[in-house]
């Protein structure tokens, strides 16, 4: 088992100015299934800083940090991966590898969503907002904004990110064994989590 340290060193190989370079890369096509909320008429797309600003903010501020120390201790509780030793040592073994997937999963939505233009940032929703909390979290969690208008859509970052961390972890630092059924548990623990991050955010912002 590497060392925490070594394993949050090794996820920051991917850079995360890579989407810099999708510039001028054409819009995807918007899926047929769009949801109807809207950002607002006063929405305007993000800029290259905005999108790294939020990036940042995504996956290496508290929130993230906040989330790794809660997935360290559900995995500690479950003892997942069981090889991993129990006590101290152990919940920093999970603790350092919840974060690393985070910072591979950011990583991968930023990159992802700056190729298909998606807008991948919390806006609150307009006042006077219709829609329940628990509907918000969902879409923030599987869709993004697209458009000059901001209307939400499928996002394919949204999906790619939390795959993309479970898959490096699953073969990269995990103990060998482990296939595609640890990386399909280790992605929706990530859903889950994105999803009650996103629910907080949402009753906080009304």
């Amino acid at each position: 088992m590497k060392t925490c340290s070594i394993i949050l060193l090794g996820t920051l190989f991917i850079s995360p100015f890579a989407g810099y370079a999708q510039e001028d890369m054409p819009d995807a096509p918007t899926p047929r299934a769009s949801v109807h909320r809207t950002a607002g008429p006063t929405y305007t797309p993000p800029t290259q800083g905005e999108r790294l600003k939020a990036y940042l903010k995504a996956t290496y501020g508290i929130q993230p940090v906040i989330e790794a120390a809660i997935r360290g201790g559900l995995e500690q509780e479950g003892n997942r991966p069981s090889q991993w030793p129990q006590g101290a040592q152990g919940y920093a073994d999970r603790f350092g590898s919840a974060m690393g997937q985070i910072a591979i999963r950011g990583t991968a939505e930023y990159v992802v969503s700056d190729i298909f233009h998606e807008d991948l940032r919390f806006i609150p929703c307009a006042s006077p907002c219709t829609q329940s909390i628990f509907t918000r979290a969902l879409e923030d969690t599987f869709t993004a904004r697209k458009g000059e208008d901001g209307h939400r859509a499928f996002s394919v970052a949204r999906i790619v990110g939390p795959v993309s961390g479970a898959a490096v972890a699953t073969n990269t630092w995990y103990p060998a064994g482990y296939g595609g059924s640890e990386i399909a548990k280790e992605a929706g623990l990530s859903y889950g989590l994105i999803y009650l991050r996103s629910l907080i955010k949402e009753a906080r912002s009304h």
